[in-house]
């Protein structure tokens, strides 16, 4: 080999070497930013869709649970006038009805003897224009719709004789009837529960609609038979601000949440489309793209989602499919996340178009790529042109890096594993007020000027995990408003050597924050507008208390209900405007006085010993005084909520020891049960606001606010409050207060 070409040989091999090293790591560190952004971004998607379709699902169980509980009363109210309107009773001749089943529309003829009200025939009204009994009384009343059955047969057929319930044409829909077994063989719910002598509560189909409905059975005079029933409903497409709310909701930047119906009559339907316009519309049959039946996967997927519990998260699963719009080249995929709000069968979905939410991704990758081709052709222009291009190649290589941060909207700091400043965004680069080519290779805390912010990021950093979640509060320069920034961390690992150093992502939440500020504050005006009106309730029905002699025991019962409601509804609206002054950053206002806790503690445990018959309170404390200067109060207030929890989480009864002990510096008090008891995961949790540790339907009533206010109490004497709990064998919480404070 000639000499010459030796020394080419030998000039271009290190250069090679070099370039394809080079070459190799950007490529490296391309899958890597590539693989991270992605997922990230992925998961933020993914993450609001399912936090949208959560919020749904307890938009609706709010909403349900209020209609439901109106219905019910109205109910109540149906049968106080169905009783002054005089005894039920069956006539003697029979009477001819063409019933039609309200599911299938088959008619057949029957003969029933008429159905008399206080001895009067209730008729066969189907003119909205000409009044019936009761049924219209209830409507003037409460509104909704009312109905009085009559029991066709043994099987317990119900058939509408009097109704204000309107048919396809515009008239009572009397005539028509449920049928004891719906059309697909299954036993109607309505019926079986009114034939068992029950109420039945909850959504029903009602001629040709859904209601919220609840159904009582009507007896004959000598009480052993079911005749009849008595119904109120209201229905479901009158939430119309659930359904507007629903329909304001938003997906990324196209996608948008629909409701559709899980089983039944309305499987597959559109219960709530974008924009309301093709509600009705049904779509069991639709297809993607691919032919697939997608309506039927998300409804499948819907219905095998376990139940919500209300410890655990609502329940969601993902649907993935490709969609081509009228005027569209080219499908799109798009996600769904999917809940199912089993009450009304509602199938829920959040969905939103792929390429929407990952618009920067896909300039990342596509920055990337140009990347990528650059080093390439790079790798064979320094061949030919060794240094100088190699200069070249290194400038090109910066400006593609400086256009990917650039595309970044949100603060990003990525740092090596001596967190030295490797990468920064255009909008870190403004946060920090120093360009990346000054900043890089420095570590972070010289190149962060404000100590406050210093502290919060750097203490962010010293886990070395990753995943560290923080807030960094700025304030306005200029008159302009402060800031708010909600920062993330995530370590970068090279595969098999360990990490290469952190991301630093931060968002401005400013917006986000704002609104939870406006939620707190409705909370406290909502809370503050209800007090006048509820001491107005409290009081005037404690005054008709007082004058039960001219009561009868119905009219008696319901005042005694309201009062206790409104007794309760105000004891709400105390806790709330607790936690709402606590959020705005007040402390609990204290009047400390002088107090014996052993002496408040044997009033404590007197007053708990009259809420329950089940429970033997045993108290022990000394005989002599513990005095403490508390807030008398407000140290009632605690022991009345931890009392009051001992004895509704413990529904079988048992011993619940009460102790007080005066220690060297403190005075403790335990409370101890026999209940059901928690979990850890529920005992972190227990002192957040609005949590409850039993959210079915069987649970006790409560807010969730009680053991969060006891804490600010405690805390604010300078306390502290300590739980320990076993799942089974119950509860006890320990309350210490200094002697010094």
């Amino acid at each position: 080999m000639k000499v010459g070409l030796k020394i080419t040989i030998l000039a271009i091999l290190p250069i090679l070497l070099t370039v394809l090293i080079a070459f190799g790591v950007g490529l490296y560190q391309k899958g890597i930013l590539q693989t991270f952004f992605g997922h990230e971004i992925e998961a933020q998607a993914q993450n609001e869709a399912r936090k949208i379709a959560q919020a749904v699902y307890l938009m609706c169980r709010s909403a349900q649970e209020s209609v439901q509980k109106t219905v019910d009363t109205n109910l109540r109210v149906a049968g106080d006038v169905l009783a002054r309107a005089g005894k039920v009773s069956l006539g003697r001749e029979s009477l001819r009805w063409e019933a039609r089943n309200q599911f299938t529309g088959e008619v057949t003829d029957v003969f029933l003897p008429p159905l008399l009200v206080g001895g009067r025939w209730l008729g066969k009204n189907d003119d909205f224009a000409t009044p019936t009994a009761v049924v219209d009384a209830v409507c003037d009343l409460v509104g909704g719709t009312a109905t009085i059955f009559q029991r066709i047969n043994d099987a317990g057929d119900m058939l509408r004789v009097a109704t204000n319930v309107e048919d396809s044409e515009g008239r009572r829909a009397i005539g028509t009837y449920i049928p004891s077994v719906n059309p697909d063989g299954d036993r109607n719910p309505v019926v079986e529960a009114v034939l068992r002598g029950e109420t039945f509560s909850g959504m029903a189909y009602v001629v040709n609609d859904w209601y919220l409905t609840a159904y009582r059975p009507i007896f004959d005079e000598a009480g052993d038979q079911v005749i009849g029933a008595l119904y109120v409903g209201v229905k479901q497409e009158n939430v119309e601000s659930l359904r507007q709310g629903i329909m304001d909701m938003v997906v990324g930047k196209t996608g948008y949440v629909y409701v559709l119906g899980g089983k039944g009559e309305h499987q597959g339907r559109y219960i709530i489309s974008q924009n309301g316009e093709r509600d009705g519309e049904n779509l069991w049959a639709s297809q993607d793209s691919d032919g697939r039946l997608f309506i039927q996967a998300i409804i499948g997927k819907a219905l095998s989602l376990p139940l919500y519990q209300r410890e655990d998260n609502i329940p969601v699963a993902f649907e993935r499919y490709p969609w081509k719009n009228p005027g569209e080249t080219e499908p799109r995929y798009k996600a769904v996340a999917i809940a199912y709000f089993a009450p009304w069968d509602w199938v829920i979905g959040a969905g939103y178009y792929e390429s929407d939410l990952r618009e920067s991704q896909e300039r990342m990758v596509e920055a990337l790529r140009d990347m990528g081709r650059w080093l390439g052709g790079s790798a064979l222009v320094m061949m030919l042109l060794a240094i100088p291009v190699g200069y070249l190649v290194a400038r090109s290589i910066s400006l593609r890096v400086d256009s990917i941060l650039k595309s970044v909207t949100d603060i990003l700091i990525a740092v090596d594993a001596r967190d030295r400043v490797l990468l920064l965004s255009q909008a870190a680069e403004e946060f920090l007020g120093m360009p990346l080519k000054k900043a890089r290779f420095r570590p972070l805390r010289k190149v962060i000027g404000d100590p406050a912010v210093r502290r919060r990021i750097l203490a962010a950093l010293e886990p070395k995990q990753g995943g560290t979640r923080f807030d960094l509060e700025l304030p306005g320069t200029g008159g302009a408003a402060g800031r708010i920034l909600e920062g993330r961390t995530s370590r970068v690992h090279r595969q098999g050597r360990g990490a290469a150093g952190t991301i630093i992502i931060m968002h401005d939440v400013t917006s986000e924050r704002r609104i939870d500020r406006m939620k707190s504050e409705f909370i406290s005006t909502a809370a503050h507008e209800l007090r006048t009106p509820l001491s107005s309730i409290v009081g005037y029905s404690e005054l008709l208390i007082s004058q039960s002699g001219h009561l009868t025991e119905e009219e008696r019962k319901s005042l005694d209900y309201i009062n206790r409601k409104a007794w309760n509804l105000s004891k709400i609206v105390d806790d709330l405007l607790d936690v709402s002054r606590i959020e705005s950053g007040h402390a609990l206002p204290l009047e400390k006085t002088a107090c014996d806790l052993n002496a408040l503690l044997r009033q404590a445990v007197a007053a708990a010993g009259r809420l329950t018959g089940k429970h033997r309170i045993e108290l022990q404390v000394a005989d002599e005084p513990a005095v403490l200067a508390v807030d008398v109060g407000k140290i009632e207030q605690v022991l009345e909520n931890i009392f009051g929890n001992a004895v509704k989480f413990s529904p079988q009864g048992g011993v619940i020891r009460v102790t007080g002990r005066d220690d060297a510096d403190e005075y403790r008090i335990y409370v101890e049960d026999e209940g059901i008891g928690m979990t850890p995961e529920q005992v972190e949790k227990v002192f957040d606001k609005f949590y409850r540790a039993d959210t079915s339907n069987t649970a006790v009533e409560g807010t969730g606010l009680g053991m969060s206010i006891v804490r600010h109490i405690v805390d604010a004497h300078g306390g502290h409050v300590e739980i320990d709990s076993r799942v089974g064998q119950g509860t006890r919480v320990v309350v210490g207060l200094p002697k010094n404070a």
